[in-house]
C-alpha cells in the first residue's frame, strides 16, 4: 500500500476515533431543550424520552424500542420522513419547525410542495389538524382526481410554494379547489433534484469516455496500429471501425504479435469510449466499483455506502414510478366501493396489462384488491426520493475531474485547499437547489468525503469504499 494511500487510512481512522457527529438523537435533545454543555448522559436521554412522550401524548410512531433508539436508548435510529410529520403534527409544530426536523433531523430535502400527500400533512401542520384528519383530507382530494390526468414534468416549484404560503389558512374546501386546479402540479417528486441527478450522471459518463479514449490511443501508441492504418489508407474518420479492424487482423494471419489481453483490454475500450448508450452499470463502476485490497482494517462510516443497479434505476426512473403509483391509487379507491364478485373495471383490466408481470388476468373487483395490494407493495418501495448521500458521490467524482483538468491532469501541480474549495463550491450550489441542507463537517458524510481531499492526493468515492467497509 501506498504512502499516500495509507495517510488517507489513518486520516479515516482519526475521524473514526475521534469525532463524534450529529444525528438524530442530537437533534431531537436540542429541540426538546434537553441538551446541555458536556456529553450526554444516560439520564439525560430518559428524561428526554419521558418529555416527547408527554408532549406527542404517548402516540406510537412506531414500536417503543425504536423510539427510545432515537434518543440513544439501547441504540440508534432515525424516523423516516412519514414520521417525522407524524411526530410535528402530533406536537403541534409549525412548518418552519418541520423543516428543520426533515432538513437537520433525518437530513432529507425539505417540504416537498410538488407531493400532495405533502402539501395536505403540512397545510395540516399550519391549521392544527392531526394525522388522522390529515390521511382523511388526503383521501377526499384522491377520490376527486381523475384516473386518466396527466402530471406537468416541469420545474414550477417556487410558483407552487408562493401560492401555498397565500392559501395555507384557507378553510379546506377552498384550499381543496387550488389543489384540484393544480392538481397536474403534484407529481410527487423535484423535478429540479431529478435533473441535477440526470446531469451529473451525464458529466461522469463524459469523462469516462475521454479518460478511456485517452487510454485506448495510449495502448494503440503502443502497437504498430498508425502504420497499419496508413497501409490500408484508411479513413481516420472511421476511427472506432479501424480500431475492431485491426484488431481482428491481429487474430488471424502469421503476425500474431499483441496478447490476448491486449486485444481484449483495446476492444473494451473502444466499446468504452465511442459507445451512445449512457449506461448505468458505467455510472456505478465508475463512482462505486471496489477493488478490495484486503491489507488494512476498514474503519466503518454508516454513511459511505454503495449504490446497486436496481437503486440507481429507481431513482432515474421515479416519475413512471410515481406516476404507477398514483394511478394504482386511483384504482385501489375505484375497487373499494365494488362487491367482491364485481367485474373489474375496463381501465384497471389495462393498468394489470401495462403493469403486471402475470400473464393471469384479475377479472373481478376482489381479485383485482389482492393484485393491487400486492402491486402497491412493490411500488412504494420503488418510489424513492433522491438523497444527499446519492448526489454526493456523484458531485465528488465531477469536481475531482474538473479540479485536474484545471492543473492539466498534472498531480505535481495539486493544492488541497483549492481542490477541496471547488467540491465544497459546487456541492452546496446543488444541495441548495435540491433543497438539502448544505456541506457541514459535524455530518458524518460530509467529513469523510473532505477527507478524501489529503496534503499530497486526492482520493475518490471508489477507494474511500474500500476503506470503509
Amino acid at each position: 500500500m501506498g504512502t499516500h494511500r495509507k495517510t488517507f487510512t489513518m486520516a479515516l481512522h482519526n475521524i473514526k476515533r475521534e469525532r463524534q457527529f450529529q444525528d438524530f438523537t442530537d437533534f431531537i435533545m436540542e429541540k426538546l431543550d434537553m441538551r446541555r454543555e458536556g456529553e450526554i448522559t444516560d439520564d439525560m436521554r430518559r428524561m428526554a424520552y419521558r418529555v416527547f412522550r408527554e408532549k406527542t401524548q404517548k402516540e406510537d410512531f412506531a414500536t417503543l424500542p425504536t423510539i427510545r433508539k432515537w434518543f440513544g436508548i439501547g441504540g440508534h435510529a432515525a424516523p423516516d420522513r412519514e414520521q417525522i410529520y407524524r411526530i410535528c403534527l402530533s406536537m403541534g409544530l409549525s412548518m418552519e419547525d418541520c423543516q428543520e426536523y426533515l432538513v437537520y433531523g433525518i437530513h432529507e430535502p425539505a417540504f416537498q410542495v410538488n407531493d400532495y400527500r405533502e402539501v395536505i400533512l403540512v397545510y395540516g401542520l399550519e391549521n392544527h389538524k392531526n394525522y388522522e384528519q390529515c390521511q382523511n383530507m388526503i383521501q377526499d382530494f384522491e377520490e376527486r382526481l381523475s384516473h386518466v390526468m396527466t402530471f406537468e414534468q416541469t420545474c414550477g416549484t417556487q410558483t407552487l410554494m408562493g401560492e401555498f404560503q397565500g392559501r395555507k389558512n384557507q378553510p379546506w374546501e377552498e384550499f381543496r379547489e387550488w389543489m384540484m386546479e393544480n392538481a397536474a402540479s403534484f407529481k410527487g417528486y423535484s423535478k429540479t433534484t431529478l435533473d441535477y441527478f440526470r446531469k451529473y450522471k451525464k458529466l461522469i459518463l463524459q469523462y469516462a469516455k475521454r479518460d478511456a479514449q485517452e487510454e485506448l490511443e495510449r495502448l494503440l501508441s503502443e502497437t504498430d496500429y498508425a502504420v497499419w492504418c496508413q497501409r490500408r489508407l484508411l479513413n481516420p474518420q472511421n476511427y472506432p471501425k479501424n480500431v475492431r479492424k485491426y484488431v481482428n487482423a491481429q487474430s488471424k494471419g502469421q503476425k500474431r504479435n499483441m496478447s490476448d489481453g491486449l486485444k481484449a483490454s483495446i476492444t473494451e475500450l473502444c466499446s468504452l469510449a465511442y459507445t451512445e448508450k449512457e449506461s448505468n452499470a458505467r455510472l456505478l463502476s465508475e463512482v462505486f466499483q471496489i477493488e478490495r485490497q484486503g491489507d488494512e482494517e476498514a474503519p466503518g462510516f454508516a454513511s459511505v455506502h454503495s449504490m446497486t443497479e436496481k437503486h440507481l434505476s429507481d431513482l432515474l426512473n421515479v416519475p413512471l414510478h410515481k406516476e404507477r403509483f398514483f394511478r394504482t391509487r386511483q384504482a385501489e379507491l375505484e375497487v373499494s366501493g365494488l362487491p367482491e364478485d364485481a367485474p373489474c373495471p375496463e381501465w384497471i383490466l389495462q393498468l394489470q396489462q401495462e403493469y403486471g408481470k402475470d400473464p393471469l388476468m384479475q377479472n373481478t373487483a376482489g381479485e383485482a384488491k389482492a393484485w393491487l395490494a400486492r402491486y402497491r407493495r412493490e411500488n412504494k418501495r420503488r418510489c424513492l426520493q433522491i438523497q444527499r448521500e446519492d448526489i454526493l458521490p456523484l458531485i465528488l467524482y465531477v469536481s475531482q475531474h474538473r479540479y485536474l483538468d484545471t492543473i492539466g491532469q498534472d498531480m505535481s501541480a495539486y493544492k488541497q485547499k483549492d481542490a477541496l474549495e471547488m467540491f465544497q463550491v459546487l456541492a452546496d450550489s446543488t444541495l441548495a437547489a435540491c433543497n438539502m441542507s448544505r456541506l457541514n463537517p459535524d455530518y458524518e458524510l460530509d467529513a469523510v468525503l473532505c477527507a478524501c481531499y489529503q496534503q499530497e492526493e486526492m482520493f475518490g468515492y471508489a477507494e474511500l469504499l474500500e476503506l470503509s467497509h
